[in-house]
C-alpha cells in the first residue's frame, strides 16, 4: 500500500478516535440529574388559596412563585442549570410549594385573597416587570421576600431559600447573608 494511503487511513482513524473520545467525555460530564421543569415545579391548580393550604398541610414555609416567560433566556438558563440540580430540588421541595407563573398568560388564577384574575394581571398587580422574578409567600399568602434576576449557582439559590426560611429577611440583606455564607464556606 502506498505511503500516502496509509497516512490518510491512519489520520482518519485517529480523527475518529478523537471525536469518539470527545463525545464520550462531553456526555459523561452532563449533570447527573436530567430533570425538567415538571420535576421542579408542582402542578399548579390555578388557585393560590389551595396551594397555600397545601403548604400549611405539608408543613412547608409557604409558596415560591417563579414569574417567567416562555422566551426569557435567563428563565431557561435557571431551569437548565439550577432547577435541574438535585440539592436545589430537595431543598425547595422540602420547604415550599413551587409554582411557575407565565406573566404573559391569560389563564385564570385565584389570588391568595380569593380574587380571580389572569396570570398577566396578577403579575402586574405584583409589579413584576422583569423575568425571572422569584417571590416567596408565607403560609398566610403574605409576601416575605422577592428576588429579581437570575440565580446562576444552585448553592446561591439554596442560600436564598435558607435566607427566607430562617427569617433573615428582616435582619439583613441577601447580599450580606450571602457574603457571610461564603466566608464560612472558605477554608
Amino acid at each position: 500500500m502506498p505511503k500516502a494511503n496509509r497516512l490518510t487511513i491512519h489520520f482518519s482513524v485517529v480523527a475518529l478516535l478523537v471525536l469518539f473520545c470527545a463525545s464520550c467525555l462531553a456526555y459523561s460530564s452532563l449533570p447527573t440529574s436530567n430533570s425538567t421543569k415538571s420535576d421542579f415545579f408542582h402542578t399548579f391548580s390555578g388557585n393560590l388559596v389551595t396551594e397555600l393550604a397545601r403548604a400549611k398541610e405539608e408543613k412547608k414555609f409557604g409558596v415560591l412563585l417563579y414569574f417567567s416567560t416562555a422566551h426569557c433566556p435567563f428563565c431557561k438558563r435557571m431551569k437548565k442549570t439550577v432547577f435541574s440540580q438535585a440539592p436545589a430540588q430537595e431543598y425547595f421541595n422540602t420547604h415550599f410549594r413551587l409554582i411557575e407563573i407565565n406573566i404573559e398568560s391569560e389563564q385564570p388564577l385565584t389570588t391568595p385573597r380569593g380574587q380571580v384574575t389572569s396570570y398577566v394581571n396578577f403579575a402586574k398587580a405584583n409589579r413584576v416587570r422583569l423575568t425571572p422574578t422569584i417571590s416567596f409567600l408565607n403560609q398566610q399568602g403574605e409576601p416575605v421576600y422577592r428576588h429579581v434576576g437570575m440565580m446562576a449557582d444552585p448553592q446561591e439559590f439554596i442560600w436564598l431559600g435558607e435566607y427566607v426560611v430562617s427569617g433573615q429577611t428582616q435582619r439583613q440583606s441577601f447580599a450580606t447573608y450571602k457574603m457571610n455564607k461564603r466566608r464560612k464556606k472558605q477554608p
